[in-house]
């Protein structure tokens, strides 16, 4: 990802500081895919407190090929990326992770399998290291953290299963919209009209690597979304109607079986369910 402005950085760093445990009819928000779920307060600030602090260039890889994932990783500034298995040709992003959000350790957390995996800095970036040898004894003495992080290293799963059913079953339009989805349930803010604001999704290469779209099928529907006057960019933001994107909304829901967790009808309706953006940090 090329050099990015301070206020796309700044905008990213306000994040939406949601729970994955509400159920509450109408306000419990689905598992996106490409962007996992944000970690709840006390165990980022158990990661901060154990962990060691790391300073990431563009582009820098997290463990060299061969190392195992011993850590779990908290990002707290900038954007990293994970792909599959050692990077051969580079580092590509397949998915993302955000200041308060994961960015490797949470596949293998309990059985330390290998985590097939290369994770590494889409912008200049700042995570949180912390040994798992050290936070597992930590959490056995809490046994309802230890049971939310349990809850949240499942939603991480499933954030990606979404994510390969989206690229295995959908078509690129859909794909794009998806992702559009996830990133304004983390960072878009809807105004009364029921249009949503937020930074950019990426750069352009970016959104095709996680999207697993061509350049030419992503400069397509960009084209096209512009032309319908459904995607207005101002600078490093873009604007868009809520219900542009409700068919990839309605396509994640109708994947899903039922279950305990009752999701607003429409995007619109999450959107106005969902709180306030926050600084993960504070």
């Amino acid at each position: 990802m090329g050099n990015v402005s301070t206020e796309w950085l700044a905008a990213i760093s306000t994040g939406r500081d949601y729970s994955i445990d509400e159920k509450k009819k109408g306000c419990a928000v689905p598992v996106t895919p490409w962007l996992h779920p944000p970690v709840g307060k006390r165990l980022r600030d158990l990661i901060t407190k154990l962990g060691t602090v790391r300073e990431l260039e563009r582009q820098e890889i997290l463990y060299p090929q061969g190392r195992k994932v011993s850590d779990i990783v908290l990002v707290q500034q900038g954007v990293t990326a994970r792909n599959f298995g050692n990077a051969v040709s580079g580092p590509k992003a397949a998915a993302i992770s955000t200041p308060g959000h994961f960015a490797c350790g949470n596949l293998n957390f309990l059985t330390r399998r290998p985590s097939l995996g290369t994770y590494f800095a889409l912008t200049k970036a700042q995570v949180v290291i912390c040994p798992k040898d050290l936070l597992l004894p930590v959490l056995s003495t809490d046994p309802e953290l230890f049971a939310y992080t349990i809850r949240l290293l499942e939603s991480c799963t499933l954030s990606d299963r979404v994510g390969f059913a989206l690229m295995a079953f959908s078509p690129v339009d859909l794909r794009l919209k998806a992702f559009v989805v996830t990133w304004a349930i983390h960072y878009g803010k809807l105004s009364a009209d029921g249009f949503i604001k937020c930074p950019i999704p990426l750069t352009r290469n970016n959104r095709c690597l996680v999207a697993n779209a061509s350049p030419v099928s992503t400069d397509n529907a960009l084209k096209r979304w512009k032309e319908e006057g459904a995607w207005v960019r101002d600078g490093d933001f873009v604007t868009f109607p809520a219900d542009f994107v409700d068919d990839a909304y309605q396509w994640m829901r109708s994947a899903e079986e039922s279950s305990e967790y009752a999701y607003p009808n429409t995007f619109r309706e999450l959107m106005e369910a969902l709180p306030p953006l926050t600084n993960p940090w504070y």
